[in-house]
């Protein structure tokens, strides 16, 4: 099921239409990324989601009805340099309405996520960028919310401390959705479960990643007709060899697409298609990589083939 569904949604600041028809949903566990250039919507989507921003059309919907708790890591984290980490984790636990011990019990979670404890009695102006990113990391979960959005999470980090923070993300995605926006793609590769390419404020690809990034990952497209796709991809994700559970976009009307990825190409394909077909008609299966370099180019291809079919 999932936590949080965008629908059909429509954003404009005065004139300017930045997100056009944006759909998509998100289910616990997932670390889904926005990929994007600047410009593309990514941050005006994670302000929706947190609702920062309301949608012009279209409706933005979560389990349950109400918006559940949101952690948000904007791309400059709202750090104060006088504030020891412990005082700033306080002061922000403050401000989500946490006390006494649900607020030493959020304090202590974020230290310990996020590697802080030698730290914790340091003003924040005397800290690497490194450790400035694990304290706004750390208050983006100090609630220990259903959902965490991440602004380029890890821009402008050296190397071993890219490593390190992925580490971090990972282990927080368990039982939450994690929505990760970057404008670079090997960031999104090695971190993320999914991949949502942004251009021009439209959603031109939703693909699916091998979690680890390992090179060599590949995807069987399914184009599928039938009227029960989640009852088909949950009963996929259960056959040997396939890595996470299948995403499922609308083609066309009663018409499918799902991409079932797979850590190495298998043997065979029969498996999936008496699968696929004791629950609906496959009307084709084909085999894509999923490296994202390859996906972001076959999505722009087909993006601008689109746009030259309706200029």
């Amino acid at each position: 099921m999932s936590i949080v569904s965008l629908e059909s949604v429509n954003k404009f600041f005065g004139s300017r239409q930045v997100l056009h028809n944006l759909s998509f949903t998100v289910r616990p566990g997932e670390i889904v990324g926005l990929l994007g250039p600047n410009g593309s919507g990514k941050t005006t989507t994670l302000r929706l989601v947190a609702g920062y921003y309301e949608p012009d059309q279209g409706r933005v919907s979560f389990s349950g009805g109400a918006r559940p708790s949101v952690g948000y890591l904007p791309e400059r984290a709202p750090l104060y340099d006088a504030l020891t980490v412990t005082q700033y984790l306080g002061f922000v636990g403050r401000c989500k309405g946490l006390s006494g011990k649900a607020l030493a019990q959020g304090i202590e979670r974020s230290i310990h996520a996020f590697n802080l404890e030698s730290v914790r009695s340091t003003a924040i102006g005397r800290l690497s960028k490194g450790f400035r990113q694990r304290v706004g990391l750390g208050q983006a979960i100090l609630a220990d919310p259903g959902i965490l959005l991440l602004d380029e999470a890890t821009n402008g980090l050296d190397p071993i401390q890219i490593i390190e923070a992925r580490e971090m993300i990972r282990a927080q995605a368990q039982g939450r959705a994690v929505i990760f926006s970057s404008h670079l793609m090997q960031e999104v590769q090695a971190l993320c479960t999914r991949a949502l390419i942004l251009r021009h404020g439209r959603l031109i690809a939703d693909v699916p990643l091998v979690s680890t990034g390992q090179a060599g990952s590949v995807v069987l497209e399914l184009q599928w007709r039938g009227a029960e796709s989640q009852v088909l991809a949950q009963a996929l994700a259960r056959l040997p060899g396939v890595v996470g559970t299948p995403t499922v976009s609308l083609f066309d009307a009663g018409v499918f697409t799902l991409a079932v990825a797979f850590h190495t190409q298998p043997d065979t394909i029969d498996p999936v298609l008496a699968v696929a077909m004791r629950e609906g008609q496959v009307l084709q299966a084909h085999y894509r990589s999923t490296h994202i370099e390859d996906l972001l180019i076959e999505a722009v291809r087909r993006s601008d083939s689109l746009t030259e079919a309706l200029a």
